[in-house]
């Protein structure tokens, strides 16, 4: 569609354009410039098309159709904002705190003009995205190299290494991310490589990373809805925003939308489940992260006579 590509600015590596793909740009005229329509026109088109619709066809909102992982309404709200600051293709949003907890996730691709590469950096003391990276003509052992130097970034103003949690989804493409990242020298990364309790690779080899089952999928990405939705999360992506409006019911899971990627949300849902991880040693964290308030009501006691 003309549309759908004129709204798609972005190139390869996530960065705004001017124009959309398909080199148009997209403009919107709302029903209030027109001359002949007022509120009355307006309450009759709500009463034949109802709320929702007329706000997303007449209003020009976004209030998709499609069973989108986060709540439509929730999305209109979310907005953005530039870079503060760029290392190469590194996009960073803000200020790295001195001694504060970060996560760096990555989901890898092979680089070949396919799928995308993405990764992701969350400030895990504020639960907020510092930074992120995408593309997808980049090879293994090139993400490595820029996944250190993002994470040699962080170090340089966290000032303590061990503050700094880093890691790799390892599904099919992470086996060779892994061997990659072997091959680099995992002492050459600074901060911890953190991975998955083996418990949960019950019943196959255990590796690294984080392997990513419809199971853990699902549970992690009902955890991030919450997260986002109750603002105990906060994005800053423009990108990482536009897929989540993508990021839809598919089957019993959630996937984007035919024609889109989802590689950004994806890293996203990595670094959630580095949270849920990391917050077993950090006490800060784990008051974040949990839905439910420690101080609940005791039940009454039993006399006994």
């Amino acid at each position: 569609m003309l549309w759908k590509g004129a709204n798609k600015t972005e190139d390869t590596h996530g960065n705004e354009t001017k124009l959309g793909i398909n080199g148009f740009k997209s403009f919107r005229s709302y029903w209030k410039e027109h001359p002949d329509r007022d509120e009355k026109w307006a309450d009759e088109e709500r009463a034949k098309l109802g709320d929702e619709r007329f706000r997303r066809e007449m209003d020009c909102e976004f209030i998709i159709n499609d069973e989108t992982l986060i709540a439509p309404i929730y999305l209109m709200g979310l907005e953005g904002e530039e870079p503060s600051e760029r290392t190469g293709q590194v996009r960073w949003f803000g200020t790295v705190v001195p001694n504060h907890l970060y996560v760096v996730s990555w989901d890898p691709s092979l680089g070949t003009g396919g799928d995308y590469a993405a990764m992701q950096v969350f400030d895990a003391s504020t639960m907020s995205q510092v930074a992120e990276w995408k593309h997808n003509k980049t090879t293994i052992p090139e993400q490595v190299r820029i996944f250190a130097d993002m994470i040699k970034v962080l170090e340089s103003s966290v000032g303590e290494q061990n503050n700094i949690y880093y890691s790799v989804e390892n599904n099919t493409i992470g086996e060779a991310a892994l061997i990659s990242i072997d091959e680099y020298g995992e002492d050459n990364i600074k901060g911890v490589f953190l991975s998955e309790d083996k418990k949960a690779g019950a019943g196959r080899r255990y590796r690294k990373g984080f392997n990513t089952t419809h199971k853990n999928k699902l549970a992690t990405c009902s955890k991030f809805k919450t997260l986002l939705e109750q603002n105990r999360l906060t994005l800053k992506s423009k990108s990482l925003i536009s897929e989540l409006k993508n990021f839809v019911a598919s089957g019993t899971s959630y996937a984007a939308k035919p024609g889109e990627h989802d590689d950004l949300v994806m890293a996203t849902i990595l670094a959630v489940r580095m949270l849920q991880q990391i917050q077993n040693y950090h006490k800060s964290v784990g008051e974040t992260m949990k839905d439910h308030s420690d101080n609940q009501v005791a039940p009454m006691p039993f006399i006994l006579f």
